[in-house]
């Protein structure tokens, strides 16, 4: 996910990243900002989405600051097909996204002590690749519960 076209990054500007999945190189391009952190992680305010193999339908959304964070993540339509929730004006107004912009939509994804995968589906991280910036939201029209079962593949 980049907002620059490969053509016009500056292959200089790359670093490396230690990761949970290994040392990575990010390009600034695919760098989110999240101007508020994220709940329980506000230090930290820039991330990136990895999508190392192995991990199916699941990707990493990892902190490039802060204090040492990732979080398992994955899009929620591939949780529930029909998943939708409505921004409010002013959640798009932080997005600097108009209502028909095409955002990506992420649940976090939580572990409990036996194993089992939920996605929350009611508090989705929103980003807008256009900006590359992210927030955590929480719409108030919701039906969908904060730990949604994932099935095991």
């Amino acid at each position: 996910m980049s907002a620059v076209p490969a053509d016009r990054r500056d292959p200089d500007a790359s670093r490396m990243v230690d990761t949970p999945f290994g040392a990575v190189v990010v390009d600034p391009a695919d760098e989110i900002r999240f101007p508020s952190g994220i709940p329980g992680f506000e230090a930290c305010r820039r991330f990136v989405v990895l999508s190392p193999e192995g991990l199916g339908p699941l990707s990493c959304l990892h902190s490039l600051e802060g204090p040492a964070a990732s979080f398992f993540v994955i899009d929620p339509r591939r949780v529930v097909a029909q998943y939708h929730c409505a921004l409010s004006q002013s959640d798009l107004v932080r997005l600097g996204a108009s209502a028909d912009a095409v955002l990506l939509w992420l649940s976090l994804v939580s572990f409990d002590d036996d194993g089992r995968a939920y996605a929350n589906l009611r508090a989705p991280v929103v980003v807008n690749p256009e900006r590359m910036l992210g927030y955590q939201v929480m719409p108030h029209s919701s039906l969908y519960p904060l730990r949604h079962p994932l099935a095991s593949e």
